[in-house]
């Protein structure tokens, strides 16, 4: 075991003595002691407060006897003396250790802890930290630089799907449905294998939409956030009135406990079937702005060009981040990873948003990121910690501007306020997660500088042919990749 001892008594901060011991894989087990005096001077100061705002019955303010106020108010005193000695202790061992804290600390034994009447205070607190990382040189990172060319048949797929979005939804009245109709339906989620009404709720989504996949899917789609691998077949031929019932086993990275992994029963109540009637050329081109068709395809031409090179720098960032997964070794925290799992389906949501991928779209791929197991919430637990240690090494800093800039630029593809959804972001507390998922691509562009980059030909088959310039210099590329992605900030370090 790794121990350290210290004993603080100075001028400015109260005496203790803290032994630091490991407990596991980043986790610090710290030992206080609270000397006699320090506990004589808390009860001493909490008494003294408490006579000067107590009011008893035949006394003024400020005026019951001591004696009187310990005999009335003995035992809550002790918990809050307790509290607070915990409280403070703890927040300054961490300080004098310099201890990276993340997650709660654990108090062993709280309710066996008692403030004594002589005597010092002795009691142990468990808490999980940050742990070493050892990065290895960036410049011995290899990179593959997919370069895409955009076709005409790209542009008409686009726009077909822009004349899918912007459709008018009418009601099919009397027919079955069909591949890529919405069911306007209620969704309800039961615990348990083929569960009647009368079962627990685990979930309940009235009046929602749930797309019929076909076979462009495979049939897979979402309903609730829950991945269903036969749904479009499931649902195929239906009517108004309808309800489907699907029995299965819920994800297994799920964050709802009561789901995951868990038999669970989704029903599927049908109140109507909606058909897209894709919109014309011609209102499509009103839509967007321009005055003809051949501006419309010169515009979506620039907006695929805009995706192309988005998904260009995120699949960079993939092979730079699988990179430092597979090179650098470090212990993990067991207890922050259930934690993680949520943190990593907000942040991926994020991450698709700003890539301008639709919300279908979206929704199918967090639905689906749910049925991975714990294991993906590791992988990204451990890329924080990595990116976290290379922020410091390299010193990136972010700015406010920064994190308002990247609001600003999700709000104008959703067609929103700023304002509006960063108020939204700060009460889902999603900002900290945006601060962060800036950081680390700062940290990825800074990498990307020094990183070995060969550019190839990407086509759609599975190998991508050598580019025109088979070696691309990391600062030349990066800069000109980087450009609109470099909005980033700082932020002070919490769970991943």
């Amino acid at each position: 075991m790794a121990e350290n001892q210290t004993a603080v008594a100075d001028e400015k901060k109260p005496e203790q003595t803290v032994t630091v011991e490991d407990a596991g894989p980043a986790l610090k087990r710290l030992t206080i002691e609270l000397p006699e005096s320090r506990i004589k001077e808390k009860i001493e100061s909490t008494y003294t407060q408490l006579s000067d705002d107590a009011v008893l019955p035949g006394f003024r303010r400020g005026r019951a006897p001591r004696r009187l106020l310990e005999r009335r108010f003995a035992s809550s005193i002790g918990k809050d003396i307790k509290g607070q000695l915990i409280s403070e202790s703890y927040t300054q061992a961490i300080e004098d250790e310099g201890l990276e804290v993340i997650g709660e600390p654990d108090v062993k034994d709280v309710d066996k802890i008692e403030v004594p009447e002589k005597g010092a205070l002795k009691f142990s607190i468990e808490v999980e930290i940050a742990p070493m990382v050892k990065l290895p040189a960036f410049d011995k990172i290899k990179i593959t630089k997919q370069v895409k060319k955009i076709t005409d048949k790209d542009v008409q797929e686009q726009v077909d799907q822009y004349r899918e979005r912007f459709g008018k939804p009418t009601t099919v009245e009397d027919g079955k449905s069909e591949e890529g109709d919405y069911l306007f339906a209620d969704v309800q989620v039961f615990a348990g294998k083929d569960a009647g009404d009368d079962a627990e709720k685990l979930a309940d989504a009235p009046d929602t939409y749930v797309l019929l996949p076909g076979k462009s899917r495979d049939n897979k789609g979402h309903v609730a956030g829950i991945v269903v691998d036969d749904l479009g077949k499931r649902l195929k031929g239906k009517q108004a009135g309808d309800t489907e019932s699907i029995s299965m086993t819920g994800p297994a990275g799920h964050e709802d406990e009561k789901i995951k992994g868990q038999p669970i029963t989704i029903k599927i109540a049908i109140k109507r079937i909606e058909r897209v009637e894709p919109a014309e050329i011609d209102e499509l081109v009103q839509k967007m702005g321009v005055e003809s068709e051949d501006d419309l395809k010169t515009r979506i031409r620039e907006m695929i060009g805009d995706r192309n090179e988005s998904n260009q720098l995120a699949d960079m960032y993939k092979q730079v981040s699988d990179y430092l997964r597979e090179n650098v070794e470090l212990e993990l925290p067991k207890g922050v990873t259930g934690r993680q799992t949520a943190r990593v389906l907000q942040r991926k949501q994020m991450d698709l948003a700003y890539r301008g991928v639709p919300e279908d779209e979206i929704a199918q791929q967090i639905a689906e990121s749910r049925e991975g197991t714990e294991e993906e919430a590791i992988r990204q637990l451990k890329l924080f910690f990595i990116l976290d240690q290379a922020a410091k090494d390299l010193d990136v800093q972010v700015n406010e501007n920064e994190i308002n800039g990247r609001i600003a630029t999700l709000a104008m593809q959703q067609g929103r306020r700023p304002e509006k959804l960063r108020q939204e972001m700060h009460r889902q507390g999603q900002i900290e997660q945006l601060y962060l998922q800036l950081r680390e691509q700062k940290v990825m562009d800074q990498v990307l500088e020094k990183a070995d980059i060969t550019e190839v030909e990407a086509g759609d088959d599975a190998e991508a042919k050598p580019a025109a310039k088979k070696k691309s210099p990391a600062k030349k590329t990066t800069k000109k990749t980087t450009k609109k992605t470099t909005k980033k900030t700082s932020a002070k370090k919490k769970d991943a």
